[in-house]
């Protein structure tokens, strides 16, 4: 019975993280209808202080409502590419939710599940990535990527060499600027690429 009432907190604590108001009037927050919107910084539906997204991520949710100019909004998650609040850019991906997290080269995301930790469910950040937005997205582990470059031995070669395990996949460099598997990913292909001048 505890443990139920656990979870079940989780999951609150959870949902009411997901029905978010447009906080900081100083920040442009809205939908991006398509991909192309996304990648031109386009917003929808650009949200007010009084505006609401209900982003219904509990059970599968399929749709994302909104209070929009006093007037109530439902958009299927899957006929839009994501939204943007507070400073970061989500995109929905059969129906759930991932934050953006850098673009360079291939698309590395991150989002929020609940996992068993002890004798309750807490919400715990999960790393995912995709070769581009066509493509599926996958859990960031060092086999996954290695399955989605085959084709790239010298990128996968420095995946093993350089991590030993998946959780250092996402590591930051502070000074380079950029994780370090993107830095791994662009040196290969400068390698590539100054192997066919040479040529």
């Amino acid at each position: 019975m505890k443990t139920s009432i656990k979870m079940l907190f989780s999951v609150i604590t959870m949902l009411s993280a997901m029905g978010l108001r447009a906080q900081n009037t100083n920040v442009t927050n809205g939908i991006y209808l398509t991909e192309q919107d996304y990648k031109a910084n386009k917003l929808s539906y650009v949200l007010s202080k009084n505006d609401k997204i209900q982003l219904n991520g509990f059970l599968d949710g399929k749709n994302v409502s909104l209070t929009y100019q006093g007037k109530k909004i439902k958009l299927a998650k899957s006929e839009i590419y994501g939204y943007r609040l507070n400073n970061q850019s989500f995109r929905f991906y059969h129906n759930e939710t991932y934050l953006i997290i850098d673009t360079a080269g291939f698309m590395l995301y991150s989002r929020q599940i609940l996992a068993q930790q002890g004798k309750g469910y807490k919400p715990v950040e999960r790393s995912f990535y995709s070769i581009n937005t066509a493509q599926p997205v996958s859990e960031l582990t060092i086999e996954n990527l290695s399955n989605s470059f085959s084709k790239e031995a010298g990128f996968r070669y420095s995946l093993n060499s350089y991590f030993s395990k998946d959780a250092d996949l996402v590591e930051y460099d502070k000074q380079t600027g950029q994780y370090k598997i993107k830095y791994l990913y662009f040196q290969q292909k400068q390698v590539i690429a100054s192997h066919r001048i040479k040529q």
